[in-house]
């Protein structure tokens, strides 16, 4: 099976869209759940909370996609930290709980997720299409089950996506965090494939950090 990661001539490659995190500027995200931290340099989603207490992040359901929503083919790089897992009154424990990257977003109902750290220590490509009782949508699998993917509690991550348009016009999407792999074909699943749209994160009762994301188009 062919796989799409990002190679080292990537890093030189003038970024479409490039974040550190580094100071205050929140412009280039639209948050619509949860809340975009900066501390210590880096993004942070506050430690999650349902959001019903005085100074809660309300981080424990976290939406952060970009203000962006051409990107095609593209290669998404960054670095990300799963501090910890929790659960609230209103977000109770969850297999899928932990982070997932997003890529042609389109919106809360169209959209790639790659799950990369989830609760019950796999990986996995789904894809969301309108038409269903999640936000209005469905999730619908597009690659088998990656088992044997723990997430690492507390150790940066280098997180690599990548997704390309094909010659028969089916899209492929692939995923490396730290050496285990996903990847998938959408050859029209439940929807058409998605032709273009933004990146972002995607937080379930979990307590992340991350910073030198990078979004950079496809060789």
């Amino acid at each position: 099976m062919v796989t799409l990661l990002c190679a080292t001539g990537c890093a030189s490659q003038q970024p479409l869209l490039e974040d550190s995190f580094a100071g205050d500027d929140a412009s280039s995200w639209v948050v619509t759940s949860g809340t975009l931290l900066h501390d210590r340099g880096e993004g942070w989603t506050g430690i999650p909370d349902d959001g019903r207490g005085e100074g809660d992040t309300g981080s424990a359901v976290f939406r952060m996609v970009s203000v962006r929503r051409d990107f095609t083919d593209i290669d998404v790089s960054l670095r990300l930290d799963v501090e910890r897992l929790v659960t609230t009154a209103r977000t109770p424990a969850q297999h899928f709980d932990g982070a997932h990257i997003w890529v042609r977003y389109q919106s809360e109902r169209q959209l790639y997720a790659v799950s990369v750290d989830r609760r019950d220590a796999t990986m996995i490509i789904k894809k969301k299409c309108a038409g269903g009782e999640s936000n209005g949508g469905r999730y619908l699998d597009l690659s088998a089950v990656v088992p044997d993917a723990p997430i690492p509690f507390g150790r940066r991550q280098q997180i690599s996506v990548a997704v390309r348009d094909q010659p028969d016009g089916s899209v492929m999407i692939s995923a490396d965090r730290d050496g285990h792999t996903v990847t998938a074909i959408d050859s029209g699943v439940g929807c058409p494939p998605l032709r273009a749209g933004g990146v972002g994160i995607r937080g379930d009762n979990a307590e992340l950090r991350f910073d030198d994301l990078r979004v950079t188009e496809a060789d």
